[in-house]
C-alpha cells in the first residue's frame, strides 16, 4: 500500500497524501489502478510507462469541493456511460496543467491542455483522453454548485482553455496560492473560500462560451430564471407562461434568453431528466418504482419517458438503476482508510 497520511486535527482541513516512494513499480501501478484513479476511470499506461512507475497525490477536503495535486506517468483515461451510472458521480473537475499534456484522444494538438492551460472533465459524461508524464492541480466540484453559475453547464466536457487568458491566469494563481496555504487554514476559513473560488471559476468558463459582446444583464437575468425553474422543477404548473409572468416579460423574450440552452422546453425537460437520474441512483429512493419517479417530474407516458431518458443518458432507466445498485454493492473502505478518491465519490 502507498503511504497514506491521515487527516489533520479536527479544526484543520482534512488532508490525504498517497505516495508510492519505495514500492516496486508493479505494486505501485496496481495500487494506482485498483484503489486510486481506477475507482473513477479505466486507465492504461502508455508503452514503457510501467518501468519505474511512480505517482504522488495530495488532496484537501474543503467541505463541498476537493482540491488535489498529483503527478504521474503517461497513460490513457476512459470513463464510459456505464461507469458513470455505476458510481453516480455528477461533478466537474477543473484541471490546471502544471507540466506535460492532457487532452481527448480523438482531438488534435490544439485540443490538448499544456502547461498553464485548463482542461475540464464532466464526470457525468463519456470521456476518452490521454496524458503524457504530467502534473496537475485539480478542483472537483459537484454540478449542483457550479452549474447555476454557468451559461452552458452541459457543454464543458473535454474543453481546453488557454493559459494566456487573463481570467484563467488569475484563477490559476488563486488555486496555486490556496493549495500552498490551505494547510495553515482552519476548516471554517477554508470552506469560506469555496464560494468566491467557484465564482471565479464560473467567470473563466463563461468568458469562453459567451456570445461576443453579450450583455452582463442577460447572463444575470437568465441565471435568476434558471434558479426559479430549478426550484419548481417538479411543479406541473411550470410553463413558459408561468415563468414569463413571474418575471414580467413576454414569452418571446423568455424563449430568446433560453436559445443558448436549446430552448426553454429543452432546458426544463433536461433538468427533469437529470433529477430522475439522480433519484434512480440514490439509495434513499430504492423503494420507489421507475414510474413513480418519472411521474413526479411530469413524465406520465412510460414509452416517451424511456425514449427521452435513453437519448439523454444512452441507457434505459432500469439499466441506470441496476448499474447504480452494482456500484453501491462494491466494498466501502473503513473510516481510517478513506482517501482523496473516496472524498470525490462522496461529494454531492
Amino acid at each position: 500500500m502507498p503511504e497514506a497520511t491521515p487527516s489533520e486535527p479536527a479544526q484543520h482541513v482534512p488532508r490525504s497524501v498517497l505516495d508510492t516512494d519505495g514500492l516496486p513499480s508493479r505494486q505501485a501501478h496496481a495500487t494506482w489502478q485498483e484503489i486510486i484513479v481506477g475507482t473513477i476511470y479505466d486507465t492504461r499506461l502508455m508503452s514503457g510507462a510501467d518501468e519505474g512507475f511512480r505517482y504522488h497525490a495530495q488532496a484537501f477536503h474543503l467541505g463541498d469541493v476537493v482540491l488535489t495535486y498529483y503527478r504521474c506517468a503517461a497513460q490513457s483515461f476512459d470513463r464510459s456511460r456505464a461507469r458513470a451510472a455505476r458510481d453516480g458521480l455528477d461533478h466537474l473537475t477543473l484541471q490546471i496543467c502544471l507540466s506535460g499534456r492532457h487532452g481527448p484522444r480523438d482531438g488534435g494538438s490544439e485540443d490538448e491542455a499544456g502547461t498553464g492551460d485548463m482542461f475540464i472533465s464532466d464526470l457525468a459524461q463519456r470521456q476518452a483522453t490521454s496524458a503524457s508524464d504530467y502534473a496537475c492541480l485539480n478542483l472537483t466540484i459537484p454540478r449542483r454548485l457550479l452549474a447555476p453559475m454557468l451559461r452552458a453547464p452541459d457543454e464543458q466536457n473535454l474543453r481546453r482553455i488557454a493559459g494566456r487568458q487573463p481570467l484563467l491566469a488569475l484563477f490559476r494563481s488563486h488555486l496555486e496560492s490556496l493549495y500552498r496555504n490551505v494547510p495553515a487554514l482552519r476548516r471554517a476559513e477554508a470552506e469560506a473560500i469555496v464560494t468566491p473560488t467557484l465564482e471565479l471559476a464560473a467567470a473563466v468558463l463563461n468568458a469562453e462560451v459567451a456570445e461576443e459582446n453579450a450583455a452582463a444583464v442577460r447572463m444575470a437575468l437568465t441565471g435568476e430564471i434558471r434558479r426559479h425553474i430549478d426550484a419548481r422543477i417538479a411543479d406541473p404548473g411550470l410553463t413558459a407562461e408561468s415563468v414569463s409572468a413571474a418575471f414580467g416579460m413576454s414569452q418571446r423574450k423568455l424563449y430568446y434568453l433560453f436559445e443558448p440552452h436549446g430552448g426553454f422546453a429543452h432546458y426544463v425537460q433536461a433538468e427533469r431528466l437529470r433529477r430522475c437520474r439522480a433519484e434512480l441512483i440514490a439509495p434513499g429512493h430504492r423503494h420507489e418504482s421507475v414510474a413513480e419517479i418519472a411521474e413526479r417530474y411530469g413524465f406520465v407516458h412510460r414509452k416517451s419517458f424511456i425514449r427521452a431518458f435513453r437519448r439523454a443518458f444512452e441507457m434505459t432507466p432500469r439499466e441506470m438503476r441496476a448499474l447504480a445498485a452494482e456500484g453501491r454493492g462494491l466494498a466501502r473502505p473503513a473510516a481510517g482508510e478513506r482517501h482523496l478518491w473516496h472524498w470525490i465519490r462522496d461529494l454531492r
